[in-house]
């Protein structure tokens, strides 16, 4: 049922500064969002409102399997549910336009046919209303991992319910929908009941098919278990395989529906069901009208008469007949799921279904479930909107991003990210998404996605230490770039162990052989259990402590698959933030995290940039005058597979697929795996190197990619940066300040960690004698000198080609160190250098970073095979996005200076007056077409200056970062999605957004409206704020005498403290609570802490005076030996 209705009004005053109003936010002074008493938020008029996407989080639990759903506000809000992707439909996928027209007449329809005494009627609840007739009072309400509509039908007395959730915690992924009628009339109402899915497909039909032969497609179509006069449990499925080979595919997996009426106790009775949509709609095809129904004598002939099971796309309407007293209610509970076979679903799913109590136990496990995971950052605040808003972020984050659970060992733990998949959906209708059908659910994700998602790991999961530090430096290459899909690890036991494991697990000999077997290949948790349930080896019992067997006894592997076509100038960018993050927790550990931890190898694509000479060709820049020839890159990267792709790197790829030991996904040739690059010697040993040596390597070969003006970092390999709908950007030459002051960060703290530990660094020889070469053209090629830009150019590219032919397939195995004194002078030369190209291109805009150039070469040369060679470059600076001045903060010193570039960010036209909120650029009206498809939007639209949250929160992230408190408040109360007007926002205010229509957009109506729900990159940026905004940038220190010491240094307003007790809290380490006690309410940045006592897990309690845990103390609150941080001002 429905829970109360609370109302979080906006106040009229200040509204940070009034404690009174139950959630203090920045919205219209007539706005108002509403919250049931479960914490759901409530859109009232749900079906009249913005059309809006969104989805369940398809949360299966450790041990359970997922399925997914997506919803919309039209009709009865699910539209498509399946299993895996969107080829598993059970209603099928459309993209969101489609479903906001087709989802009241082809997903779930309720039809009602009524009696009150001598009165009859027809309704059909949710259906959109006529013109003229009175529209019923309607809501969704809108929670972490359930979603539930209500509509209040005053003229037929009739109050209906639906509530949808996913079942976690089982061996099969099922949804349940549970509906609710309510008798609202002062007398009795007898009603005649068809309640379902329209429209259901059988299993086994991709959805390109559906969508582009699915008329053939339903000759295939059948109806399983039909029975010869009701139908109680259909199964769905097609006869065979559709495709024409040689090979008949027998399919036998299916889909289910089962039905059945709410009671309190005792076996459920199952309802029938109507699979043929003629018996309810006739030959109404627009499903508009169930003229059958409504004129058929009673629901007893509808259910028992012929029905069509074949040849047809088939519905799953469940039948009731009722009556009802005034007051009275009933509840048909609805479960849609997926069986590997009939008999499976008959024996082994469906007496789970019919379990007593099921239903309630399962929406139990669902809430609490989503508690469970966002348990990690418990918070309370003033804004109880604010503290939702927190844990709603960290559960989208830990979607696109993957939640770390620890595996194995606990003294030597594998860390394991599950419940991640890519971020599609209704709107982001072009990624393929992936919820995999095991145990340990996960999908794989994109490198720029699960890197930056992953950025707070340490501080909510301190067991994952280093792990993404060392993941993702394994996936830097020789050649500086990396891998676009990011997969779950992989694990496998030395061959040599497991005969000694299996014989620990005292199997039977037929178990022992199964098992045996399964393990000689790399796994993943999930699919190793599914496996050995397929092999007869079913592990039910103590299934935690077999796992952690097989994990401790394990090795692990990265997995990653080059899966695109060129190289992403930013990925890289952002795996110095995971270093940061680990040092905020691990500061005594970073000299052994660098230098002493076991080296990291370097992943291989099957995939090459070109060299200059080779991915120039020719272009006329204005058609109508052929002579005009500039040059363009349209190819940039030579691909596996390609006439030009090197044969010495195709012959080392097979040698690292054919070896014994590589990881890599089982069963799937070139798939995600551990493809490391070798050592050619008799042994094909993996090559690597320190961290230390891979970050200098990185941060030196992008520092070698600057552009001919020494500003920006070339796109050379195809793909641009962040800002990927600038794709046409690569083939005009472009390049990014951006990558330029990440670049920098990366050389600074190789510098810095050089003069502080004095230790050397080991390369492989062919990336020393590069290096060798880029000094020597750092000493003889002066910036200042005329065209000294353009020279030193040429001969770090010339470098750099040379030292990605010599590793294009091999490394040589030989090794050369360098001290720490040499590499840091040559490092001075190259900040010194980037320094002076950073401060030329902020003067182009008068003290304002640029984002993006091009370089026009119209004067070129040509070698002896007739390729271009550019002699010289014209410089075009795109117009201002956000991005520049972003990370431009990220690398400025003194907080004068970044207040300057705040300052001057919000006088550009980057920040939209009207919002109150900062733009990802400003007008590109001056851009011409070929920088990308950006420039197709409409101004306001998706990347062309529209209000990008993930960027915006980027902003002010650095405003956070720099020490700017006052101002990041000032722009928090327009520019964080709690804050805003939801009716404007058009969504939950609990839910982030890609993008916000800006007020350049030409339809005013929709200015300030959401965009592409939820699984966006600023749940990353916010949880970074989070940090900052509870426990400050580093609370974990070393003094100078290297002891480990702790202090917490919130940076919150006082308005955030509670009125009766002066108190905010939130959750270090994902444990342990920590409470701030404030009783004059100052904005903590002001003062520093007076005092802290610290609860352990035996109750005893420590204190210490200055506000600072020392030694022995704060290694027991980073070992999680604590359970509550009393922090006093």
């Amino acid at each position: 049922g429905c829970a109360a209705v609370v109302s979080v009004i906006a106040v009229t005053e200040n509204p940070f500064a009034s404690p009174n109003s139950l959630s203090p936010h920045s919205k219209k002074l007539d706005g108002e969002a509403e919250f049931d008493t479960s914490g759901r938020f409530v859109m009232n008029d749900f079906d009249t409102k913005k059309p809006m996407a969104n989805f369940l989080s398809g949360l299966g639990g450790i041990w359970g399997i997922p399925m997914w759903a997506f919803y919309v506000n039209r009709g009865q809000g699910i539209t498509a549910f399946g299993i895996q992707n969107k080829d598993g439909g059970i209603a099928k996928f459309n993209t969101a336009e489609k479903a906001y027209q087709q989802t009241p007449f082809t997903a779930f329809r309720t039809f009602l046919k009524g009696t009150r005494g001598k009165e009859k009627f027809h309704s059909m609840p949710f259906f959109p209303s006529g013109y003229d007739d009175e529209h019923p009072n309607r809501k969704m309400m809108i929670g972490m991992n359930e979603m539930e509509i209500e509509e209040i039908d005053t003229q037929n007395g009739i109050q209906t319910n639906v509530l949808y959730y996913t079942v976690p915690n089982e061996d099969f992924p099922a949804l349940i929908r549970k509906t609710t009628f309510t008798n609202t009339g002062k007398d009795s109402v007898s009603l005649e009941i068809l309640d379902g899915l329209g429209r259901l497909v059988p299993s086994g039909l991709s959805n390109a098919a559906l969508d582009g032969i699915g008329r053939t497609m339903e000759a295939w179509m059948n109806v399983y278990n039909a029975g010869d006069k009701t139908i109680t449990q259909p199964f769905f499925h097609i006869s065979q395989g559709t495709a024409d080979t040689a090979q008949v595919q027998i399919i036998k997996d299916g889909h289910f529906s089962l039905a059945f009426e709410e009671t309190d106790s005792g076996s459920p009775t199952l309802l029938p069901f109507v699979v043929d949509p003629s018996v309810v709609f006739g030959v109404d095809t627009t499903m508009t009208d169930p003229s059958e129904f409504y004129n058929a004598a009673s629901l007893e002939d509808v259910l028992t008469g012929p029905q069509g099971t074949t040849s047809r796309t088939p519905c799953s309407f469940a039948g009731l007949s009722k009556t009802l007293a005034a007051g009275a209610s009933v509840t048909i509970i609805s479960i849609y799921g997926h069986a590997p076979s009939l008999d499976s679903y008959l024996n082994v799913v469906t007496p789970v279904l019919l379990q007593e109590k099921f239903v309630e136990k399962k929406r139990k496990e669902a809430t609490d479930l989503a508690k469970e995971v966002t348990s990690r950052v418990e918070s309370e605040t003033s804004s109880p909107i604010f503290d939702s808003y927190i844990k709603q972020s960290f559960l989208d984050n830990a979607l696109r991003g993957g939640l770390p659970v620890v595996l194995g060992d606990v003294e030597k733990p594998k860390i394991y990210h599950i419940f991640s998949r890519i971020h599609g959906d209704l709107e982001r209708d072009y990624n393929q998404f992936q919820l995999d059908t095991t145990y340990f659910s996960q999908g794989p994700g994109n490198f720029r996605d699960v890197n930056q998602n992953r950025r707070v790991d340490v501080s909510h999961t301190p067991a994952v230490a280093d792990f993404n530090v060392r993941m993702f430096l394994s996936f830097v290459q020789a050649d500086g770039y990396n891998p676009l899909t990011v997969a779950s690890t992989l694990f496998k036991i030395p061959n040599a162990t497991v005969p000694s494991l299996i014989d620990s697990m005292a199997l039977e000999t037929k178990q022992s052989a199964a098992l045996e077997k399964l393990l000689q290949k790399s796994f993943r948790p999930g699919q190793l259990f599914s496996d050995l349930a397929k092999a007869g080896v079913p592990v039910k019992s103590n299934r935690n402590k077999f796992l952690d067997t097989v994990m401790s006894a394990a090795v692990q592997s990265p997995a990653a698959q080059y899966a695109q076509n060129g190289y992403w100038a930013d990925h890289w960018t952002y795996t110095l933030d995971l270093v940061d993050n680990y040092l905020s927790i691990y500061p005594d550990k970073e000299e052994y995290m660098l230098y002493d931890a076991d080296p990291v190898p370097f992943f291989m694509s099957p995939a090459v940039v070109k060299s200059r000479s080779a991915r120039y060709s020719l272009m006329a820049k204005d058609p109508s005058q052929p002579q005009s020839m500039v040059l363009r890159v349209f190819s940039a990267v030579s691909a596996w597979g390609e006439k030009d792709f090197p044969t010495e790197r195709q012959k080392a790829l097979e040698a690292i697929f054919g070896d014994p030991h590589f990881l890599g996904e089982p069963n799937v040739v070139g798939g995600p795996g551990g493809t490391w690059q070798r050592i050619k010697d008799k042994d094909l040993t993996v090559c690597a190197v320190s961290p230390i040596a891979k970050l200098a390597l990185l941060g030196i070969i992008k520092f070698s990619t600057l552009d001919p003006s020494g500003m920006g970092v070339e796109m050379e390999g195809g793909k641009p940066g962040w800002n990927d709908a600038m794709n046409g950007l690569p083939g005009i030459l472009g390049s990014g300040m951006p990558e330029t002051y990440e670049m920098l960060r990366i050389l600074k703290y190789v510098q810095s960690s050089l003069n502080k530990y004095s230790r050397p660094v080991v390369f492989p020889k062919e990336f020393s004698t590069f290096l060798y070469s880029l000094q020597t053209a750092l000493n003889y090629i002066p910036s200042s000198n005329e065209n000294g830009d353009l020279h030193f150019w040429n001969a770090a590219n010339d470098a750099r080609e040379m030292y990605r032919a010599s590793t294009i397939s091999y490394f040589t195995g030989e090794t050369e160190k360098w001290t720490a004194s040499d590499l840091a002078s040559v490092i001075d030369m190259m900040i010194t250098r980037t320094q002076k190209g950073i401060d030329k291109a902020v003067a182009l805009n008068g003290g304002l970073s640029p984002s993006y150039f091009y370089h026009e070469c119209s004067n070129y040369g040509l070698t002896s095979l007739n390729k271009p060679i550019a002699n010289t470059f014209n410089l075009h600076t795109l117009p201002l996005f956000l991005e520049g001045p972003v990370r431009h903060m990220k690398v400025l010193s003194t907080i004068e200076e970044k207040r300057d570039v705040y300052a001057r960010t919000k006088a550009s036209e980057m920040y939209d007056q009207e919002l109150k909120m900062f733009l990802i650029s400003g007008s590109l009206a001056s851009m011409g077409p070929d920088v990308g498809r950006m420039k197709a939007f409409a101004p306001g639209w998706l990347e062309n200056q529209s209000v990008w949250l993930h960027m915006s929160y980027k902003f002010y992230l650095e405003l956070l970062r720099a020490g700017l408190f006052e101002e990041f408040y000032t722009e928090m109360k327009p520019g964080l999605v709690p804050f805003m007007d939801n009716d404007v926002y058009g969504r939950s205010p609990l839910e982030a957004a890609s993008f916000i229509v800006s007020s350049a957009f030409p339809d005013p109506k929709l200015h300030g409206q959401s965009f592409l729900a939820r699984l966006s990159g600023s749940t990353a940026e916010f949880l970074s704020m989070w940090v900052l905004m509870f426990f400050g940038s580093n609370p974990f220190t070393v003094d100078s005498n290297g002891t480990l010491q702790l202090q917490l240094l919130p940076a919150l307003p006082g308005w955030m403290f509670t009125k009766d007790d002066n108190i905010a809290s939130s959750t270090f380490l994902g444990t342990i609570k920590v409470v701030y006690h404030n009783p004059n309410r100052i904005d903590t940045w002001t003062s520093v802490p007076k005092s802290v006592t610290m609860t352990t897990l035996t109750g005893k309690t420590i204190s210490s005076d200055n506000g600072i845990l020392v030694g022995e103390n704060a290694l027991l609150v980073r070992n999680q030996g604590v359970t509550l941080i009393d922090v006093y001002f």
